[in-house]
């Protein structure tokens, strides 16, 4: 699978992000119900731009992140990815967001899959990881159904206490 190609799952488109989805990009990150557990502060409209440019062709980066979009209407729904991908240590770490609206109705657990797939087969990781806030139960929550586990940090950060988890690709095929 080439990076850059979209893809569906039952409910959900998944494509690169592009200029015309800026105004869903800075209303995202400058919500700050959505940015309550993000390590980075709400962004500004010209942040939001930025956001997109730093993920457009995704190819040989060490950084990739999807936009989510409903398959019947279209909406944004929120984006997934990975970054720190680290090909030495084979380990990358993963992030997402959903908009408000759609928490609690099961895009994650539908994303993770093809996500999590994404990682193992094109960037030959041996460990997933992710950050995350020590008062995000349901993102914590969502990842252990995949078989993550709280593990020491995978990566030094500077910013507000957070969680590793992590994930080996010998327990992700124990778990499906």
């Amino acid at each position: 699978m080439n990076l850059s190609e979209p893809f569906t799952t039952g409910r959900l488109h998944f494509r690169l992000l592009n200029q015309n989805d800026t105004d869903a990009v800075y209303k995202q990150f400058s919500d700050p119900d959505m940015c309550r557990y993000f390590s980075e502060p709400p962004c500004d409209y010209s942040e939001a731009i930025e956001i997109i440019e730093h993920y457009a062709q995704p190819e040989g980066k060490g950084h990739h992140r999807y936009g989510m979009f409903d398959r019947e209407t279209g909406s944004f729904i929120g984006t997934c990815g990975y970054h720190y991908w680290d090909a030495e240590r084979k380990q990358v770490e993963i992030g997402y967001d959903i908009w408000k609206d759609y928490w609690g109705q099961g895009y994650m657990s539908e994303a993770l899959p093809v996500l999590l797939d994404t990682c193992f087969t094109q960037l030959d990781v041996d460990s997933i990881y992710i950050l995350t806030h020590p008062h995000n139960a349901a993102s914590m929550a969502t990842v252990r159904k995949f078989g993550f586990e709280v593990c020491a940090p995978c990566r030094e950060v500077e910013e507000e206490p957070q969680v590793c988890m992590k994930l080996m690709r010998e327990n992700a095929a124990a778990a499906k």
